[in-house]
This record gives C-alpha cells, sequence and structure tokens, in this order.
C-alpha cells in the first residue's frame, strides 16, 4: 500500500506575495518624506510645516487601526487588502498633482485609511491563518518587504528627480508600487482551507493536535486586556518603539540635509538601513522561533541605543550616518518583529484581531509624538540636538519597560 505524498505547503507562497505586497505600502511612510526638500524649496515650507502632514498621519492610523481590527472580525483580509490598495495608488497619484499645504494633509489622511487596510494588520491575520510552528520566521521574512520598498522606491526617488522632477518621479513610484500590490494580491488566500491545506501545511490528524494545543492556550477579550498589566507594558514599549523609529525615518533626509548630504547619499544611508532591517528581521524572527522572545526584544532594543547614538555622532563625523543605518536597522527591525510575535503569542483568535488593532493603535501614536517633537523642536532649536537626546532617552526607557515586561510575563505565566 502505497501513502500519497504530502501536498506542497503553500504557506511559503503566501509569505512571497505578502512579502511583495508589504513592499509598496513603504511608499507612504519612507518615500514620500524623500520628497520633503523639494516642497519646502517649491512652496516655501518650513520644517515643522512640511512634517506636520506626516506626524498627524500616525495620528489617524491610531483612529483606523481599532476599526479595522473590528472590520477584520466581519470581513476577509484580503478584501480589506484590496480596498486599501486602490487607496493607496490614488494616494500617490494625487500627491504628484498636489497644488496646497491642505491637499497634503488629505493626502495622508486617506493614505493612513489605506496601510491599515492593506498592512501589517491585514497581512498579520493572514499569517497567523497559515502559521503557527514557523510563525516567527514567517514573520519576520514577510516584514522584510517593507525594507526592501525602502530601498527601491528612495532609490527610484533619488534617480528620477534630478532627471524628471519629483512630481513625475511620485508617478514613476506611484506605478511601480501598484504592480506590486496588486499582482501578488491575485495569489494570495485568507486561509490554508482555501487551498485545500491545514495550518503549517499538517495533515488532518496533525491539525487537529494543533487545535488542542491552541484551545489550552490564554484566550483574552478585549475586556480583559485593560485588566492586565502585561497589557499596559505591551502598549509603553511599542508606542516608543515608533516613537523612536518614525520620528528619526520621517526626519531622516531633513537631518542629513543639515549636514551636507546629497539626496543620492540620504538615499544610499537609507537603503543600507533596509539592508540591515533585512538581517534583523529574517534572524531576529527565525531566534523567536528558538529562544525567549522577550530577550530577544531587549537584544533589538540595544540595537536601537547604538543606533541613536551613532547618528548623535554625525555632528562629529559624518560616517557615523552609515553605523547608524547598520545598528538602527537591525535593531528597529528587530523589536518591530518581536512586538508582532509577542502579540500573537499572547492572544489568540478573534481577539488577537481586536488587539492587534489596538496595539497598532497606539504605535501610531507614538509615532505622531515622536515625527511632530522632532520637526517642533528642530524648527524652534535650528539643530536636531535636543530632538535626538529626547529620542535616546525615550528608547532607554523603552529598555527599562521591556525589562518589566519580561519579568510580569514570566510572573504570569507561572501562576497558570
Amino acid at each position: 500500500m502505497t501513502t500519497e505524498p504530502k501536498p506542497k505547503f503553500y504557506g511559503w507562497t503566501i509569505i512571497t506575495m505578502l512579502f511583495i505586497s508589504y513592499s509598496a505600502t513603504t511608499i507612504s511612510t519612507n518615500s514620500l518624506p524623500f520628497f520633503f526638500p523639494e516642497l519646502m524649496k517649491e512652496f516655501g515650507w518650513k520644517h515643522a510645516q512640511v512634517v506636520q502632514p506626516a506626524s498627524f498621519y500616525f495620528i489617524y492610523i491610531a483612529v483606523f487601526s481599532p476599526i479595522i481590527g473590528f472590520l477584520l472580525t466581519r470581513f476577509s483580509p484580503k478584501l480589506l487588502m484590496l480596498c486599501g490598495m486602490l487607496l493607496s495608488l490614488g494616494c500617490t497619484l494625487s500627491f504628484a498633482l498636489m497644488q496646497s499645504y491642505l491637499h497634503l494633509h488629505l493626502i495622508y489622511l486617506v493614505f493612513s485609511m489605506a496601510i491599515t487596510m492593506c498592512g501589517l494588520l491585514s497581512c498579520m491575520v493572514i499569517i497567523s491563518n497559515w502559521f503557527q510552528k514557523k510563525r516567527g520566521l514567517a514573520t519576520g521574512i514577510f516584514l522584510v518587504g517593507s525594507s526592501a520598498g525602502n530601498i527601491i522606491f528612495p532609490q527610484m526617488a533619488a534617480y528620477l528627480t534630478p532627471l524628471y522632477g519629483w512630481r513625475t518621479a511620485a508617478i514613476g513610484i506611484a506605478m511601480l508600487g501598484a504592480a506590486m500590490s496588486f499582482i501578488p494580491w491575485l495569489f494570495i488566500k485568507n486561509t490554508p482551507q482555501e487551498m485545500g491545506q491545514n495550518i503549517d501545511g499538517e495533515l488532518k490528524n496533525e491539525k487537529q493536535e494543533v487545535r488542542s494545543v491552541e484551545s489550552n492556550a490564554n484566550v483574552f477579550s478585549v475586556i480583559q486586556l485593560f485588566k492586565t498589566p502585561v497589557f499596559y507594558l505591551l502598549l509603553f514599549i511599542t508606542a516608543a518603539f515608533w516613537f523612536c523609529g518614525f520620528g528619526v525615518l520621517q526626519n531622516l533626509r531633513l537631518y542629513l540635509t543639515d549636514y551636507g548630504f546629497s539626496i543620492k547619499q540620504a538615499a544610499n544611508i537609507a537603503g543600507l538601513f533596509s539592508v540591515f532591517s533585512i538581517i534583523g528581521k529574517v534572524s531576529f524572527g527565525y531566534l523567536s522561533d528558538k529562544f525567549d522572545k522577550m530577550n530577544i526584544l531587549l537584544l533589538a532594543t540595544v540595537g536601537l541605543i547604538c543606533g541613536i547614538l551613532s547618528l548623535k555622532m554625525v555632528s562629529v563625523n559624518t560616517n557615523f550616518a552609515y553605523l547608524y543605518a547598520v545598528c538602527y536597522g537591525v535593531g528597529y527591525s528587530g523589536a518591530f518583529a518581536m512586538i508582532q510575535l509577542t502579540v500573537a503569542e499572547m492572544y489568540k483568535g478573534e481577539a488577537f484581531k481586536k488587539t492587534l488593532g489596538i496595539v497598532n493603535s497606539f504605535d501610531s501614536i507614538g509615532g505622531f509624538a515622536g515625527v511632530a517633537l522632532m520637526g517642533y523642536l528642530r524648527t524652534q532649536d535650528g539643530n536636531y540636538n535636543t530632538a535626538m537626546s529626547v529620542l535616546l532617552s525615550v528608547c532607554v526607557g523603552a529598555f527599562v519597560l521591556a525589562i518589566l515586561l519580561r519579568q510580569v510575563r514570566r510572573a504570569r505565566l507561572a501562576s497558570y
């Protein structure tokens, strides 16, 4: 009697498609800021003005994230992704036609809705549907998409802008982003059952074992979330990461311009950052499947601290900008991956979708505060010195809170 060969697991194809699609979502967060100096020159805007819409962008995401988290319990993530992709394409094309400051604000408003629909929330739900045993590695590979996008789109902007102007460059980015969004979307499936498979590609009897393990996991309702100290620590830590991460990323081109870096040099540093982000996301995702996620989170936070220290030292030697790209690339990407995996590990089922929406909401509040405060301090002081000191303090605070989270989580697990 011959046994039927086990069909090839489609989950890794899903990760590849999500990876490509997710790379296009970086247009709003990592690519548009590369046009900020051109906007300042054409419209006469100040530093604080040009980054203000990007800072409010995170507030908008904070509002939309819990809503999308709820909608994910009613509609398929793939459907929400399609809606977000259509909005994202329209926003990028609209950016190329922008004529007023209000227009820029509206673009970021709609962009925030788009990325909430087609970005992290929907994709993480799909990944959780397909993976359990290797969820860390799968998530790490998926998150590399944002790093790949941060290499491709800024380099494209740096190449096209001097030749054709920033508006034409934005149209080119929109077309490439659309191709990288819609084509992979065609091959994405919400659940393994749609392909006649089970989670992790297991056979039927193996799937039942996975379900029994899952049923014994701690399952929290949204109301219960706010009654646990672990959840508050998680919210503060993730907000601190985004405060530092996006505070730097949205101001990086302006910061480097203060020290004489050209648009090409800035794009190269952003590219180096993204290369090491790839290393961080994959390696930290892999390590999270092997070791305690809290220890990996602490390691990533150390990378963040070293990155900010390096960026502060650019005033002494501009070569520190490249060291920043290495340390911050690994640290920020690792921290970002670990937050998603920690949420997926601690909160299961339908509560996971709503919980991730709430966590992403606090992410965005932190991002808003970081971007807005850095732009304000740059305008007030005439440099980024104070802003960098604030970022460093927040990052050290996140490290301390991560240690507390590890201790509280261990105590909680020991009680069961």
